[in-house]
C-alpha cells in the first residue's frame, strides 16, 4: 500500500515549492543516486559455482551472501555501477514496486568470465521479484527476465516468476535453433520459457543503450531504444494461482563486465481520453538514398509518446529517428520522424509504424512504409 510513497513525497513537495530537482521532473524518481549503492542490496552466491552448475573443482563454499562483497562485483565510478560479473548474482531493490514505468542505460565492458568468457556478454533486468536471494541458480530472485545480452536485449525468461501470454511465431535463431519470437501479427499463446525480441535495437559497442520496461498491472512492455521489441500479456504464477503484477527489482551479475547508470521510476499514470493521432500518409514509399518523413497531426488532447513500434520481417532495416522521449504533442501540433533504409534492404518489404503511450499503442494510427520496387 505505502510501496510508492517514499518516491511520490519527493514529488508532491517539489510541487508544492513551486520547484523541481531534476530528479522530480515529469514524476521521475532516481533510484541510483551516482555516488553509492542507497537502496540497493547485493547478493553474491558461492564462488565453487561455475555458470549454471556446481565446479567440482572447488571445494564447497558458502555463499557469499547479502551485502558482502569482498571481491567488488558491484562498484560506483564516476557516477555509474560498475558489474564486474566475476561472481554471478544482482543488486536487488529495497523496495516493491508495481504499475511503474522504469528506464536505465547499459554499456558493455571488457572482461568476461569463465564459463561464459567465450560466450555474449550477458547480464539481465529481473522484476517482479519475490522470495529468497537464492531461489534461481542460487543467486537471483524468483522474478521475470528482460534480457539484457549483446545483441538480444529485450529478449524475455521465466526465472521462476510465471509464464504470460505473448503473441508469437516461429523462428530460427542465427545459431540455427528453432525459437518463439514476439510478432504483433500473430495470436495470443502462453509461453512459459524464452521469447525472443521482435528486432534488434541495441547501441553500437562502446555506446550506451537505454532500455524501458513498462509494469502495467499483469501486463509488461519491452522497450529499447526508444522501439517495443517485446510485449508481455496476463503474466501468472500457476502454482500460487494469482496473477503476477509487483515485486523487487534486480540487476544480475552474470560473467560478463558491463555499467549502468540513469535508473529512473515513476508511476504510471493513465489519461482519461483516447489519442486522436493521424497520419499524413497511411503509406509511405521509401527508396534507397533518399529520406522520407512519418508526419504525425495531434487531432485530440495533448498526449505523452513514450515510444514507437515497427512490425513485420526484418524491421531493422527500416531506421526511424524518433525525438527524446518521452515526447509531448499537444493538441494541433505535428510531429516529423525522418525515415531511412538500411544498405541492401530488398525492394517491395514493408513494415507497419505505430507509436506508444504507458497505456498501450495509440488506438488507430498505423503508417506503412513500403520499399519502392522502382529503384
Amino acid at each position: 500500500m505505502m510501496r510508492f510513497l517514499n518516491q511520490v513525497l519527493p514529488v508532491l513537495l517539489c510541487m508544492i515549492l513551486g520547484a523541481c530537482r531534476t530528479d522530480c521532473q515529469e514524476g521521475w524518481v532516481k533510484l541510483f543516486n551516482g555516488k553509492d549503492l542507497e537502496g540497493w542490496d547485493t547478493y553474491l552466491r558461492s564462488v565453487d559455482m561455475s555458470g549454471y552448475e556446481i565446479d567440482p573443482t572447488y571445494p564447497y563454499q558458502p555463499p557469499i551472501g547479502l551485502n558482502n562483497d569482498p571481491l567488488d562485483v558491484f562498484t560506483v565510478q564516476d557516477g555509474v555501477i560498475r558489474i564486474s560479473g566475476e561472481v554471478w548474482g544482482a543488486i536487488t531493490s529495497k523496495e516493491e514496486y508495481s504499475n511503474y514505468h522504469l528506464r536505465f542505460e547499459t554499456k558493455w565492458g571488457e572482461k568476461k568470465w569463465a564459463p561464459k568468457d567465450s560466450s555474449l556478454r550477458d547480464g539481465g533486468l529481473l522484476f517482479h521479484c519475490t522470495e529468497g536471494f537464492d531461489y534461481a541458480f542460487a543467486c537471483w530472485m524468483r522474478s521475470m527476465e528482460m534480457q539484457i545480452q549483446e545483441g538480444e536485449i529485450g529478449d524475455f525468461y521465466n526465472v521462476g516468476g510465471g509464464d504470460a501470454e505473448f503473441k508469437l511465431r516461429k523462428t530460427v535463431t542465427r545459431e540455427g535453433e528453432n525459437a518463439n519470437q514476439y510478432d504483433p501479427f500473430a495470436k495470443l499463446k502462453r509461453q512459459p520459457g524464452r521469447v525472443y525480441r521482435s528486432g534488434d535495437f541495441e547501441s553500437p559497442p562502446g555506446e550506451w543503450t537505454r532500455s524501458e520496461l513498462i509494469a502495467r498491472h499483469a501486463d509488461a512492455v519491452f522497450i529499447v531504444n526508444g522501439f517495443v521489441v517485446n510485449r508481455l500479456f496476463n503474466m501468472y504464477r500457476p502454482d500460487l494461482q494469482q496473477p503476477v503484477t509487483t515485486g523487487k527489482i534486480q540487476f544480475q551479475s552474470e560473467g560478463a563486465e558491463h555499467y549502468l547508470r540513469n535508473i529512473e521510476i515513476r508511476p504510471l499514470t493513465f489519461s482519461r481520453h483516447t489519442p486522436r493521432l493521424v497520419p499524413q500518409d497511411s503509406v509511405l514509399f521509401l527508396s534507397h538514398g533518399q529520406r522520407g518523413e512519418i508526419t504525425v497531426l495531434n487531432e485530440g488532447q495533448e498526449v505523452e509518446l513514450i515510444a514507437a513500434e515497427l512490425m513485420g520481417r526484418d524491421i531493422e532495416n527500416f531506421q526511424v529517428t524518433l525525438p527524446e522521449l518521452p515526447y509531448v504533442l499537444k493538441p494541433g501540433e505535428k510531429l516529423q520522424l525522418p525515415v531511412s533504409l538500411k544498405a541492401g534492404a530488398p525492394a517491395g518489404q514493408e513494415v507497419k509504424f505505430r507509436l506508444e503511450t504507458v497505456s498501450g499503442p495509440v488506438p488507430g494510427f498505423e503508417v506503412v512504409l513500403r520499399i519502392n520496387d522502382r529503384m
